[in-house]
Parts: structure tokens; sequence; C-alpha cells
């Protein structure tokens, strides 16, 4: 599946979502962006008012999940997303052992079987590539049946996960109203973290010269080189570390993820490095009083112990919860462009 990554070349946006699968933020310039935070911000409104116009804007529309990974936040906002938007949602999020794949389907026929059925398809995949894959069937299929199915990607391997970075990135610009001048601190699984290699790139997209991002890693699990090599094409500055004490005090935001157990192969290599990093409450006071902490969730003991947990959540920084809030109205945005709506 890999292959596809070179294979297939995702369409730019441009200004225009309609018909566009979305599989990298690679896709989005910074006009891109603004275009969906600004119908973002009016569909939060809307929920919010409980103005009758929303549920309307993808009535009839159909979303098949595809999901062959486990997924809490991106599983349940996705289908909030189409049903607060009107539509439907059909398929599973139970995994390949539900699925006709276990039977020995491969995954093209199994994706333009949902492209049959639906106007978009939600793909979480094990296997980096599988997001190119399937726009590639699906451009195919749209020649024979006459309609425009799309794919979005809900997280490739770990390769990428743009709705994340875009709810990220929204939550980001939310809290804090700028990104100019910035100095955004990653820290964790930055190798497997397909949440961070997303984030990273989409921050480089946004033009933002005088930002800094700053990578705190385990030297075995530091960000990917071809992350790195796309943040030298863009006016971006990015630092790297196994310390986080280089950089804790000067960070404006603090994104904190977990060891990913299930992307290493060796049980004992994960076992030497899951406690390389921390966030307690000890921590966090160490970090600025303005500071925002971030968090793409699930957590584990990453971030301390339970009794951690409702300290930390307390804490008027941590805005974790509200990221995973804005990710129902990022992907309600996102979807109605994709499915048409132009009234947003």
């Amino acid at each position: 599946m890999e292959a596809f990554v070179e294979k297939y070349t995702p369409p730019r946006i441009d200004g225009d979502f309609e018909g566009k699968h979305i599989i990298t933020v690679e896709q989005f310039n910074r006009s891109d962006l603004d275009i969906i935070f600004d119908a973002t911000r009016k569909i939060r409104r809307g929920v919010m008012r409980g103005e009758h116009g929303i549920p309307n804007l993808c009535q009839h529309k159909v979303l098949a999940f595809l999901f062959f990974e486990a997924s809490t936040r991106t599983d349940l906002s996705f289908q909030a997303a189409m049903s607060r938007l009107g539509g439907r949602v059909v398929g599973s999020s139970n995994g390949i052992s539900f699925s006709s794949v276990y039977k020995g389907e491969n995954l093209p026929d199994t994706v333009r079987a949902a492209g049959c059925y639906a106007d978009a398809i939600v793909l979480r995949h094990p296997m980096e590539g599988a997001t190119y894959l399937t726009a590639y069937y699906l451009d195919l299929l749209r020649n024979q049946i006459g309609s425009q199915p799309v794919v979005i990607s809900a997280g490739d391997g770990i390769g990428e996960h743009p709705t994340q970075a875009l709810l990220d990135l929204f939550t980001l610009l939310d809290v804090t109203q700028r990104i100019d001048g910035l100095n955004i601190t990653l820290v964790g699984d930055l190798k497997f973290g397909r949440t961070v290699h997303s984030l990273a790139k989409l921050i480089g997209l946004y033009e933002a010269p005088h930002t800094t991002l700053n990578f705190v890693a385990p030297p075995s699990l530091q960000m990917p080189q071809k992350i790195k090599d796309f943040l030298d094409t863009r006016p971006v500055k990015f630092t790297e570390t196994d310390h986080l004490a280089d950089v804790l005090a000067d960070s404006d935001i603090i994104y904190w993820t977990r060891i990913q157990e299930e992307r290493f192969e060796n049980v004992a290599d994960y076992e030497s490095i899951k406690d390389a990093f921390i966030m307690t409450p000890d921590v966090l006071a160490k970090a600025k009083k303005n500071a925002y902490l971030m968090h793409p969730l699930p957590r584990k003991h990453e971030m301390g112990t339970p009794a951690d947990h409702e300290i930390l959540d307390r804490d008027p920084r941590s805005v974790y919860f509200q990221q995973m809030q804005n990710g129902m109205y990022v992907r309600m945005a996102l979807l109605a462009k994709v499915l048409g709506v132009t009234s947003i």
C-alpha cells in the first residue's frame, strides 16, 4: 500500500473542496485553512444556538464508515458530525473481523463497494498508504457509476491523520488567536504518531515565519526525516531534543502524546522507553502560566495517575477536551464542504 503514496497524487484544494478526497494536509494552503476554520466557527455558533439550518446541510447524503483499526473519538465525532448535518451513517467501525475483508476480499473491492452506496467514505486503516489506494480506486469507480464518492482519511497507519491536525490547529488558533511567533512543543512518540506528523506539516503550511516547533522525544522516537525535510521547505523553524527541560519554560503550546505500544514489533523496546516522558501536575507547574496543554487522546500513563488526570483536567491550561469537541465541528465543516455545501 505504501507504493500508492508515490503513485497517487491527491488533488490540491485551492479553495474548492467539493468532490475532493482528504488524504494529507499537503492538499491545503493557508487560504483553504481559513475557509474551513471560518466554516467551523459558523457551524459551532449555529449548533450552540440551535439554528434550524444546520441539520439540513447534508440532508439525503450518506457517509460510510470503514474502520480497520479501533477508534473512539474519531469514530464518534464523525458519526455525530454527519448526524448533526442531517445526513446518514452506514457501515461499521467494529474492525476487520466484522468485514468481508476477513473473508478474503481485498481493500480495493471493499472501498468500491462502499463507494457504490455512499457519497463519502471515512477510512481508518493500520497500513500507511491505504487512503491513497482508496482514492485511486474510487477515481476509477467514478467513471463507471457516474457519481463522485470521496474518501476522508481517519488515520493512515503511521502516516497522517489530517482531520486530527485540522482540529488541533483550529483549537490552537482558538485559544491563542495566532500562530506566528508561538513556541510549540510536540512531546512523546514522534516517530509513530501520525497526529504529530500531520500537525507539524500543517503548521508549516500555515506560513508563520516566526513560529518554532520543538520536537521532544527519545532518540529512537524522533520525528521522521521526511517530515523535517518538508519543514525545511516552509517558513517555520524547528529544534530537536530528548530533554523536555530544554524547551518547557519557553513553550506556548505543549502537545503531549503517548508512546504507541501497538506500533512496536518488540515489546521490550516499548518497555524500555514507555516512561520517558510523563506529564504530571508538577511538570505542568514548570510551564508558563499562559501556556496550553493539548493531547490527541486517548491517554494512558503518559499523563500520570488517575489522580494526576483529575488535577490536570481542572487546570485551565488543559484544553484537550476542547480539542475533542472541536473535532466534531471541524469534521462537520469538512464534510459539508466536500459534499458540495456552499452556504457556509
